[in-house]
């Protein structure tokens, strides 16, 4: 009884041809149905199957059944070969699957279960690419860029010269002064003095693109404080220094005087000018207008005993449209009020202005009004591109302190915009203006005046 005992447990043939043949004696439903060996009695097992749907594909197929838990040392307990190898693993029965057969240490068909995978971290999905080369680009993505040939081709290598800055081998000579007579007696060239070079700055700034037709309205409350002689002065300068087309109209209602000033060539008036339909080409607006020395064009208002009615804002607006397509740069020489209709058509389209003022208390009482009048009135951004002129109308120390004065007039403006222009005798002849007769300092402060001006050429604040 012994040797039979041990022949059939601890042989490994005996084992095998009992398990083969009681395998063959068992129907194949209830072979598979049956619980491992050592399992424990039915209620204690696991619960009931859930039924399982059929499979639609054949990846559903492929999916791992669920592990369950060990079991636990009471229950491996009951097993009389719970010594010698550990308890078996319990696969849950859904009646696809045939049950493990417990078998003794060593049994030829028992596999030992394999550890169970190191837990991985989630790797997030990438996005769908379609090529290799776009995953690649992805996992590169997170290192720095390095710039290709491609994208450094975008930029052309002749563009990136232009800031590159260039000393010149050859200084510019002097033209003025001691130092220009040293370079012509003893060829020894010191370059240019500290106020040609200051001056060659101001034309830098004059020389700015001027986008579209910019429009300045020179003003003045006050008659006989030099507003078209500051006109003609600050045409001409523009006019030599640009080298482009600059128109000066007279927009003063009660007669002004701008084409005399200017130097008359033309006995056209704007009226004229207004009646014309056939203005196509600019030697068509050419044949209104009068030119002077400094290529300063001058559109002249009707003489005021012919004139029917008044300059007004439909008179402004319909000639700017017309010639604001042939001049970079437009003047408006105004009156002496800012209630006319002619003043208020030209603060409507004017980007920049000049406010005109006489070195006395009572010319500069009259510019303060301007400058409230714009403010209270919705003009305070046109304020923020103004100019004040303090003008010395007469020789002699005026009854003012004109340092006290300009620092007062520029809480109100930006600084470096209140010019003050010394008297001159070109000027104060009343004749034709012509640009090289001016006295040094006044046509230095007209420069001052115009480089001001042109600082809001490439701003964004038009109207």
């Amino acid at each position: 009884m012994s040797a039979d005992y041990d022949r059939l447990f601890h042989s490994p043939d005996a084992v095998r041809t009992a398990d083969e043949d009681s395998e063959r004696d068992i129907p194949p439903s209830v072979r598979d149905n049956a619980p491992p060996l050592g399992s424990p009695p039915a209620s204690e097992a696991t619960p009931p199957p859930i039924p399982v749907a059929p499979p639609r594909t054949q990846a559903a197929q492929q999916v791992p059944p669920p592990s369950w838990p060990a079991e636990t040392p009471g229950q491996a307990g009951n097993q009389h070969h719970a010594v010698h190898h550990p308890a078996p693993q319990r696969v849950p029965n859904n009646g696809m699957m045939r049950a493990p057969q417990a078998s003794p240490e060593g049994a030829r068909h028992e596999q030992r279960a394999a550890p169970p995978p190191p837990a991985r971290r989630p790797i997030p999905a990438p996005p769908p690419s379609h090529s290799y080369a776009e995953s690649s680009d992805q996992r590169t993505a997170a290192q720095p860029a390095q710039p290709s040939a491609a994208s450094m081709g975008n930029h052309r290598a002749i563009d990136a010269l232009s800031h590159v800055g260039v000393r010149s081998a050859v200084k510019m000579p002097s033209q003025r002064g001691w130092r220009h007579w040293l370079y012509v007696t003893t060829r020894i060239n010191l370059g240019l003095s500290p106020d040609e070079v200051y001056e060659l700055d101001l034309f830098t700034r004059i020389r700015r693109n001027a986008r579209d037709s910019y429009q300045i309205g020179v003003f003045g409350l006050k008659g006989g404080v030099g507003k078209t002689a500051v006109t003609v002065a600050l045409g001409s300068a523009l006019s030599n220094i640009r080298g482009d087309r600059i128109l000066a109209i007279d927009a003063d209602p009660d007669g002004g005087n701008l084409a005399d000033r200017a130097g008359r060539q033309s006995a056209a008036t704007i009226a004229d000018l207004l009646s014309d339909q056939e203005l196509s080409r600019y030697n068509d607006i050419r044949a209104y207008t009068s030119m002077n020395s400094s290529n300063l064009e001058v559109l002249s208002s009707e003489e005021y005993s012919a004139a029917r009615r008044e300059f007004n804002d439909d008179d402004w607006r319909a000639a700017t449209e017309i010639v604001s397509r042939y001049y970079n740069l437009v003047l408006a020489d105004c009156g002496a009020g800012l209630f006319q209709p002619g003043a208020r058509g030209v603060l409507s389209t004017v980007s920049g202005l000049v406010i005109v003022a006489s070195a006395s208390i009572d010319g500069a009482r009259q510019a303060a009004i301007t400058m409230d009048w714009l403010r209270q009135n919705g003009y305070q951004d046109l304020l923020g591109r103004s100019c004040v002129v303090i003008n010395h109308v007469t020789p002699g120390k005026p009854n003012i302190d004109v340092e006290d004065l300009v620092q007062q007039f520029e809480r109100h403006v930006p600084a470096g915009r209140v010019i003050v222009l010394p008297w001159d005798k070109h000027i104060a002849a009343g004749t034709e203006i012509q640009l090289g007769l001016l006295g040094k300092a006044f046509r230095r402060r007209v420069v001052e005046l115009a480089a001001a001006l042109s600082d809001d050429f490439d701003r964004l604040e038009r109207r």
